[in-house]
């Protein structure tokens, strides 16, 4: 689809310029940056004020309603943060508190190459703990005091993906990427941007599921308490090679005791009905893909051909594919940041439509290329393109979701060791 939304021929080879990714080592601080970000999040500031978030009270799961805070934490992901910490971290993970429900959510920051002139400041509280906070520069008020979690160094190839109300990691839920850190390096991704994704060892499959194997073991968990496993990859080139990596990961999960463990593989690279239908046989629930974005011009600008060739009618057909093979949860990953205000709601309901999870991230913006490259739309809308986007986003989770899945194994795994009281609403929002 192109902006106007009519469909491109196949056989058009439009000239698409490439972003030029930045990876200078020298800071820019740019008045025009500066004035653009600072006028941009005054106004998501005002939003912020006026925004009622939808009551959710009545429903079972309460994941579908965006808090102020959640809000706030996404805007301020989306600027980027100047911060007098080293550059060897480029990307934090931090913990909000909404200060009216006391519901928790995890979101990222980024130090972009021009964090000198963003208008946001980022700094550890000064006794060494793991207090922080988000300041104003322009008046020095404080916007917000959330929580270090994690710097994006320090991250390995697994995560917990879920956390107790205490924000201890349970063993119920793991995102993987067996291949390295990161699941490769299109060159839309941010961490692929900061050069945070690592090549991975030669037996890396083994060693991968050996590592979280004795992850398990140390903390004293029972390996068959792991219920849900997202596999990120999208490393290797083809299908056939990709579904032989998952297919080799799988066995070797079972290999190694994770007896429980439903699969959710997260990937672009397989598309036929023939793969799907081996990795259901293999113990896959569900299908995750990455449509990135709706506009076929700008998924192939920003994301490269590798990934960013597929269009948006083939990623649709891929998922009712999905559900033909029998995957009980279909979902894929939109970033909001890249397509029309209009085109962006037109494409989340398509993908409803076709019984499609959407999961909404914001884009984090690391270079000036990367800055340039959203819609206008989200300049000109503001907070209101975000809050829109992710509403339509959530609202999608009602075809249901790997999170959904794996929070009802929490609370389970919650009372039957000593917290029977816990309930879906006490649980932090891991991830958006």
């Amino acid at each position: 689809m192109t902006r106007s939304g009519t469909a491109q021929p196949t056989t058009a080879r439009p000239s698409i310029p490439v972003m030029v990714r930045n990876r200078q080592q020298e800071e820019s601080n740019d008045p025009e940056i500066t004035a653009r970000l600072t006028e941009w999040f005054c106004r998501a500031r005002a939003f912020i004020g006026d925004y009622s978030p939808a009551d959710d009270a009545h429903l079972p799961d309460p994941d579908t309603s965006l808090s102020r805070t959640q809000l706030l934490s996404l805007l301020i992901g989306f600027v980027g943060c100047d911060t007098a910490e080293k550059r060897d971290q480029r990307t934090y993970t931090l913990i909000y508190t909404d200060p009216t429900s006391g519901k928790r959510n995890f979101q990222t920051i980024c130090i972009p190459y021009h964090a000198p002139a963003s208008p946001i400041w980022f700094e550890r509280d000064p006794d060494g703990g793991p207090g922080c906070q988000i300041v104003w520069k322009p008046t020095g008020e404080v916007l917000a005091r959330p929580q270090l979690h994690a710097g994006i160094f320090g991250a390995s190839n697994h995560y917990y993906s879920r956390v107790g109300p205490d924000l201890a990691e349970l063993p119920t839920a793991a995102i993987v990427s067996p291949y390295s850190t990161c699941a490769g390096g299109c060159l839309g991704c941010n961490r692929n941007e900061v050069g945070s994704w690592t090549p991975p060892p030669r037996d890396y499959i083994a060693q991968h599921v050996a590592e979280l194997a004795a992850d398990y073991d140390h903390r004293g968990w029972d390996r068959a308490e792991l219920f849900s496993v997202n596999i990120t990859t999208g490393c290797q080139p083809d299908e056939a090679r990709e579904l032989t990596m998952m297919l080799k990961l799988i066995a070797e999960y079972r290999r190694q005791g994770f007896a429980n463990a439903a699969f959710f593989p997260f990937t672009y690279a397989i598309d036929s009905r023939s793969a799907m239908d081996q990795l259901r046989e293999a113990g896959c629930l569900g299908f995750i893909g990455t449509i990135e974005c709706v506009n076929d011009a700008e998924r192939l600008r920003q994301w490269g051909r590798q990934k960013g060739s597929i269009t948006f009618e083939q990623h649709l057909a891929k998922y009712r594919r999905a559900h033909e093979a029998g995957f009980g949860i279909v979902e894929t990953d939109y970033v909001l940041g890249a397509d029309s205000y209009e085109e962006m709601l037109r494409g989340v309901a398509e993908l409803s439509a076709a019984k499609v999870t959407v999961v909404p991230n914001i884009k984090r913006n690391y270079s000036p290329a990367q800055l340039n490259s959203n819609h206008e739309d989200i300049w000109k809308l503001g907070a209101g393109y975000v809050a829109d986007g992710f509403t339509a986003c959530l609202e999608t989770y009602n075809h249901g979701t790997i999170k959904r899945r794996a929070a009802r194994y929490c609370i389970d795994y919650l009372h039957r060791h000593g917290q029977p009281d816990v309930t879906l609403r006490d649980l932090p929002i891991r991830h958006t």
